[in-house]
């Protein structure tokens, strides 16, 4: 009895986990975004460069990010309020907390480069994973709603340039 309480219990826990599955497996890992940063990022010579290079793939970033939402948007118009409270919530939150590294740490004591130059990337990588929910949540929900063919042809899918 004591078992099949547990196993219960630690159902009931866990099932809102499994609820919460996107099927992030629909993100073109080879996307033209990423294959582009590649081969630039073998380019640049100076740390300028390097700089504008990271300020360019954030700016595409945040681009397809707005692009997979307003899609995400257009599959689900009844969310579309809270997806763009979740977003502003979102944007507040990574500009808190980038704001509170540029308030407390000295970028010419640290290594000025080096760190803005992750700083950026990471700020880069935050649109990304961002861009890369919205898009797997889309599929996700197409799937779930298609009549019983579970495959969908992300390759139709172009990314933002």
């Amino acid at each position: 009895m004591k078992k099949a309480i547990l196993l219960l219990f630690v159902l009931l826990c866990s099932y809102p986990c499994f609820s919460q599955v996107i099927n992030d497996w629909y993100f073109p890992e080879n996307n033209e975004i990423d294959a582009q940063y590649k081969k630039d990022m073998q380019s640049w010579t100076t740390n300028y460069e390097w700089q504008n290079l990271i300020g360019e793939y954030i700016s595409k970033w945040e681009k397809q990010m707005y692009l997979e939402m307003e899609r995400l948007i257009s599959l689900i118009p009844e969310s579309e309020k809270i997806i763009r409270e979740n977003q502003k919530k979102w944007e507040e939150s990574v500009k808190a907390s980038f704001d509170l590294v540029a308030d407390n740490v000295n970028f010419n004591q640290v290594g000025r480069e080096d760190f803005i130059g992750g700083y950026s990337t990471s700020r880069m990588d935050l649109y990304r994973e961002r861009t890369k929910y919205y898009l797997c949540l889309y599929y996700t929900i197409i799937d779930q709603k298609s009549d019983g063919d579970w495959y969908t042809d992300t390759h139709k899918t172009k990314l933002a340039k």
